[in-house]
């Protein structure tokens, strides 16, 4: 069965859990091979790449910590050593998952949160966005997705500014790249989430019981519901689409 990434190399950032995990298993099963990148849960990132191994596919963990300068430039001479050395200067599909949070009000923002989340939410994306983009050039096809969010189209919450800026700048860069990058065979496209179960920080309780009312589905998201679409966008199918934010929400921007 011809799947719609043979032979195409996927990386996918944040990978070693929740929505990361999900679309690296998901674009295995489309025929990828994936490089699944974590920062800090090495065993989540292994027991990922176990998986997709298990069931006939190709995977590499790879690592690199995004919220430093040099994480990126140390995540991209990784791909050309991976799966020895066959895919060396691919990269056909990249996801731009990885992403933090800070929750704060204005006047207790600290300059390090500042830094961290936008080196992390933004800078990374931008650095390796621009690799790939030279890389998805020389054979005239790719595929950049970023994981925006729902607060990138609202401040829907107090104390989530920083977060939202992030959130914001990634929507917006990806409609410039769209235009950037689209003569080239590449699309750039963004998916905005609301919140997804089962999340790195806890979803259970009175404020998430409320937040769940500003669904029309009456619940939250899970990672699978996120690769389909990241799948969707990653293949063929989708090339005539770019520049676009598909929100995934169960209906809280409605």
């Amino acid at each position: 069965m011809n799947l719609p990434l043979t032979s195409k190399i996927a990386l996918v950032t944040g990978a070693s859990g929740g929505i990361g995990s999900a679309v690296a298993l998901r674009l295995a099963r489309d025929g990828a091979a994936v490089l699944v990148h974590y920062s800090s849960s090495r065993d989540g990132a292994e027991t990922v790449v176990r998986e997709i191994q298990a069931a006939g596919g190709e995977a590499e963990a790879i690592h690199a910590d995004l919220s430093r300068h040099e994480g990126p430039a140390t995540l991209i001479a990784g791909i050309d050593l991976a799966f020895g050395g066959k895919f060396a200067r691919r990269l056909d599909v990249l996801i731009n998952n990885a992403g933090t949070l800070d929750m704060g009000l204005l006047p207790d923002a600290t300059d390090e949160s500042f830094d961290r989340l936008f080196n992390v939410n933004v800078r990374a994306v931008f650095q390796l966005s621009r690799e790939a983009a030279r890389r998805m050039t020389e054979t005239g096809w790719g595929r950049i997705i970023n994981m925006g969010s729902v607060f990138g189209e609202g401040a829907y919450a107090p104390g989530l500014s920083i977060y939202c800026g992030t959130k914001f700048a990634v929507q917006g860069l990806t409609r410039a790249w769209s235009r950037d990058l689209g003569p080239s065979g590449i699309t750039v496209n963004n998916i905005q989430p609301a919140v997804i179960q089962p999340a790195p920080q806890p979803t259970e309780g009175p404020a998430f019981d409320a937040m769940k009312r500003f669904t029309s589905v009456g619940r939250f998201g899970n990672p699978g519901e996120i690769a389909e679409a990241v799948s969707f966008l990653a293949s063929p199918k989708a090339g005539f689409i770019n520049g676009e934010s598909l929100t995934v929400d169960g209906g809280w921007s409605a």
